[in-house]
């Protein structure tokens, strides 16, 4: 467990997210003083990589899109295609689901397309997206995840690959600490539906009193089926996005002596 400690502040934020070496957000609340542990209750594992998967890789100049769902599938299939492909086929296109992602991209020195709405929402709504009839697209993931990107580029008459780089493992240890300092903090930051499945159903009381925050509509009708009854929904998943729904719970809650 990581604990980011303040002095002159007594309003505490939980965050469980996998482990970023590099944390906007948590950059972000330090700069807003506030008293942050993070605790990552899963950890990310790169899948190995299989003969189909290669195939893709050596394959990739015959896709006209590529779009990139996280930052964590950013880092590590970049990874893989440079391996490969020194030069990046021209006329493949890149899209990416939000800032961060598209940042991890334009470090590669490629063009990106990245929507205003950082969600698959977002993404369906580009122009990019939305006439891609015979269109080959290649999406690197995380393994499952939604299908609902691939479903509707499908129904628009795209032919749609998945390629999954890795996948969250729940890290133990770490669940069962977070599970402790739940009741002693003010506000949750969760950013997938996945990571409050693993805390699990909240007690009356901290249903009731805990604030907490995430990034879509979609995570918060699953935070909300869940007991949760303080919710504040972000613009999405960016750094900024979430800070600012974080300070906007906070606001709500008095300091104590």
């Amino acid at each position: 467990m990581k604990r980011l400690a303040f002095m002159n502040c007594k309003k505490n934020v939980l965050l469980i997210r996998s482990f970023r070496g590099d944390d906007d957000l948590v950059r972000q609340l330090d700069d807003a003083l506030i008293n942050v542990f993070c605790i990552p209750i899963t950890r990310i594992e790169e899948i190995e990589q299989d003969q189909r998967n290669k195939t893709i890789i050596f394959d990739f100049d015959h896709f006209d899109i590529a779009i990139f769902v996280s930052v964590n599938a950013a880092r590590i299939g970049l990874s893989l295609l440079e391996k490969y492909w020194p030069m990046f086929p021209q006329h493949v296109v890149f899209f990416a689901i939000g800032a961060q992602t598209a940042a991890c991209i334009r470090d590669h020195n490629l063009e990106v397309i990245v929507p205003f709405t950082e969600t698959t929402e977002g993404l369906l709504s580009l122009r990019g997206l939305r006439d891609v009839g015979s269109k080959r697209i290649v999406i690197f993931r995380g393994e499952g995840g939604r299908e609902k990107l691939a479903c509707e580029l499908a129904k628009r008459g795209a032919q749609v690959t998945y390629y999954e780089l890795y996948r969250r493992v729940t890290d133990e240890d770490n669940l069962k600490n977070a599970l402790k300092v739940l009741p002693s903090v003010d506000c949750l930051v969760a950013h997938s539906s996945a990571s409050l499945a693993l805390l699990g159903r909240p007690s009356n009381l901290i249903a009731s009193n805990l604030r907490v925050v995430v990034p879509s509509d979609r995570v918060g009708g699953y935070a909300a089926d869940l007991g949760y009854r303080l919710l504040n929904v972000a613009k999405g998943a960016a750094p900024w996005s979430m800070r600012e729904a974080v300070m906007s719970a906070l606001k709500e809650i008095p300091l104590t002596t």
